[in-house]
């Protein structure tokens, strides 16, 4: 959900890391056509999907694929904030806690 006073332009490629504890681990290439192809199956459903951005206050899904090893949980996402800008060498992002599978 865009939660900013502007249109949020943003995807999964190169901008988030799926984490199992202290490891990050980020799409590749392949990964990235796979997370393109899902999008398009997810459009054909009729269902809605991120064009080119989001206004504010609203919501669209983004589609990202990871390669983990078999039985690893992942424990955190980080996303990153701005892509073109560093400060001290830092990122600006958020880290989100993902809740363990059930």
């Amino acid at each position: 959900m865009n939660v900013g006073k502007s249109e949020a332009d943003w995807s999964a490629d190169d901008a988030v890391t799926l984490n199992v504890d202290d490891i990050a681990y980020s799409p590749t290439q392949s990964d990235n056509e796979l997370a393109d192809l899902y999008a398009q199956y997810w459009s054909d459903q009729g269902k809605t999907d991120l064009s080119s951005g989001i206004n504010p206050g609203s919501r669209s899904p983004e589609h990202g694929v990871f390669q983990i090893p078999v039985g690893d949980e992942p424990t955190t996402a980080w996303v990153s904030g701005n892509l073109l800008e560093t400060i001290d060498g830092v990122e600006p992002g958020y880290l989100v806690q993902l809740d363990p599978a059930s």
